[in-house]
């Protein structure tokens, strides 16, 4: 146990993303605002000071919290596409895969599947064999998160091209058979079978179809009708030639099935693994989770600062830290299958967004001046009454400030924050943690940590406001509100973006993304609804991202 805790420690240390207590002030317009004293810290949950320090500003706790969550789920990684992390992965034995084709035969060489017939359909041509494939045993891959199978020049090949090359590569984005080809050359030695990324769909690279696969079926299908699709795609070199009539067999009446509409099925298909538990035919093994929101990957560091996730990437980063990445990775894919401590930290992860997301966002609804009440007391009371919703499990009966007002002396609040922040950690022994789960649990409670010292503060200042008048209320509600705000700003969950209004019948939820953007604007990622219909008969519109 001992060397098992020795490992750990140099994780726990590096981070560790706090600094020193946050002065607090009122503005003008009443939210706090804080600065960012002192260098990173090591919270210990005990103090008053202790437990109310600020996020160091190049913290990573709550993006590989993000990570973890988001893992193989379609609509957190599409919303952001630029993946920071590969964690090993097993396809069961028995799963059943697809691969389209032109022709009968089985790959010879590395290649691609899918995981629903509709997404590998879509690479049939004139013809269109379908091959139904099965794992013969359990299949090891590497799954890389993000939109890591998109042809974008501004980040989601990043984490491929940095493993392969040493860094982003958008020489490279069309490149596929190169970089499947190298992709295979340096797993084998590791023993692995392929890897897995996502576009509008998750899909599976696999390196030796012999070895991995064996057939269910090969069928001669009806292909599709290729000739509404576009001769030029945006981005991408040339143009296409001019489709050959699909090859139907005599006596076939009526249209075949169509390309456009077949390429929506197959992202409708990919919607199906929108959120939890994602893709399941795909299991990540936790214990092996390699990120490059490392903080110990210090050339990163600066190129973080003040962006959001949307605009992170991997340039610049050191040979030094590129190759920290691939000998962790080679490390994690070599030692012992078992040597985890089998916690599912992705289940972990999906109750603390689970029982904080509508939370939040119904609490600063709540506290909004844009919600109309029928007067600030009546805001308060019902503000201070869904605070009291999420912190009831920590507030024991001496958890009372000795004097008011609460917030004048908050040692009072140090237990509460305390219970919340360590729920999900506090019996957690650390030398049993992988070095990877340790900064796994270090992200968890940092996550909960800031969560639970904001909604502890709110606390405060609600304590006694329904004792208050008008005038206390107000202040209470707009300072409060800011920081309920800035919680949220912090955390980033995908729950909190969606359609609004939903979508009504025969709609589907949209994010713009590769290969369907809406015109040039990469960055518009706002969700709009989209008709079943009409998506089908628009589909095909791709860009590059340059």
């Amino acid at each position: 146990m001992m060397w098992q805790l020795l490992c750990v420690l140099p994780y726990l240390l590096a981070t560790t993303g706090f600094v020193l207590p946050s002065v607090f002030s009122r503005s003008s317009n009443g939210p706090f605002q804080a600065t960012f004293p002192g260098q990173p810290e090591s919270p210990t949950h005990g103090s008053d000071r202790e437990w109310n320090l600020t996020p160091n500003p190049n913290s990573t706790h709550h993006l590989i919290f993000n990570s973890v969550h988001g893992l193989l789920q379609r609509w957190p990684n599409t919303l952001r596409r630029n993946g920071h992390s590969l964690i090993p992965a097993t396809i069961p034995k028995g799963t059943i895969l697809y691969h389209g084709r032109a022709d009968p035969q089985m790959p010879i060489s590395p290649d691609w599947v899918a995981f629903d017939f509709e997404h590998s359909a879509i690479l049939c041509f004139r013809s269109c064999h379908m091959i139904s494939l099965q794992a013969k045993r359990d299949l090891r891959l590497v799954y890389f998160d993000g939109l890591s199978a998109a042809k974008m020049k501004d980040g989601p090949l990043d984490s491929q091209d940095v493993l392969l090359w040493g860094r982003p590569r958008p020489d490279k984005i069309f490149s596929e058979i190169e970089r499947i080809e190298a992709l295979c050359d340096w797993g084998r030695p590791l023993g692995l079978d392929g890897f897995v990324r996502m576009e509008f769909h998750f899909e599976a690279m696999i390196c030796n179809f012999l070895d991995a696969m064996e057939v269910i079926s090969s069928l001669d299908l009806i292909p599709l009708d290729r000739s509404t699709m576009p001769r030029h795609l945006p981005g991408v070199p040339g143009t296409f030639p001019k489709p050959s009539p699909p090859k139907l067999p005599p006596g076939w009446r009526g249209s075949p099935p169509d390309m456009r509409r077949n390429g929506f099925e197959a992202f409708v298909t990919g919607t199906w693994h929108d959120r939890a538990p994602g893709e399941s035919r795909v299991r990540p093994d936790y214990s092996g989770l390699v990120t490059f929101y490392d903080p110990s990957l210090s050339s990163l560091v600066k190129a973080r600062y003040g962006k959001d996730r949307l605009h992170l990437r991997l340039e610049g980063i050191s040979a030094l830290d590129t190759e920290q990445v691939r000998n962790e990775l080679r490390t994690v894919l070599t030692r012992e299958r078992d040597g985890g401590s089998g916690i599912d930290w992705g289940s972990i992860a999906r109750v603390v967004t689970e029982r904080y997301a509508g939370r939040l966002e119904y609490l600063r609804f709540l506290l909004s001046p844009n919600t109309t009440f029928a007067g600030p007391l009546e805001r308060a009371a019902i503000a201070r009454a869904q605070l009291l919703v999420m912190l009831a499990p920590y507030i024991t009966t001496t958890d009372v400030p000795e004097r008011l007002p609460a917030s004048a002396n908050l040692s009072w609040a140090a237990p509460v924050a305390q219970r919340c922040a360590t729920t999900q950690t506090s019996l957690i022994p650390l030398d049993i943690l992988t070095p990877q789960e340790a900064r796994i649990h270090a992200a968890v409670e940092n996550t909960l940590h800031e969560i639970c010292r904001r909604l502890v503060l709110v606390w405060a200042e609600f304590f006694d406001v329904e004792a208050a008048d008008e005038a206390g209320a107000t202040e209470a509600t707009e300072m409060t509100y800011g920081q309920i705000s800035e919680l949220m700003e912090w955390l980033d969950w995908s729950e909190w973006v969606r359609c609004e209004p939903g979508c009504g019948l025969g709609e589907f939820c949209h994010i713009p993304s590769w290969p369907y953007f809406d015109g040039d604007d990469l960055y518009n990622i706002i969700p709009r609804c989209i008709s079943f219909e009409g998506f089908a008969r628009e589909s095909g519109v791709s860009h590059d991202g340059s």
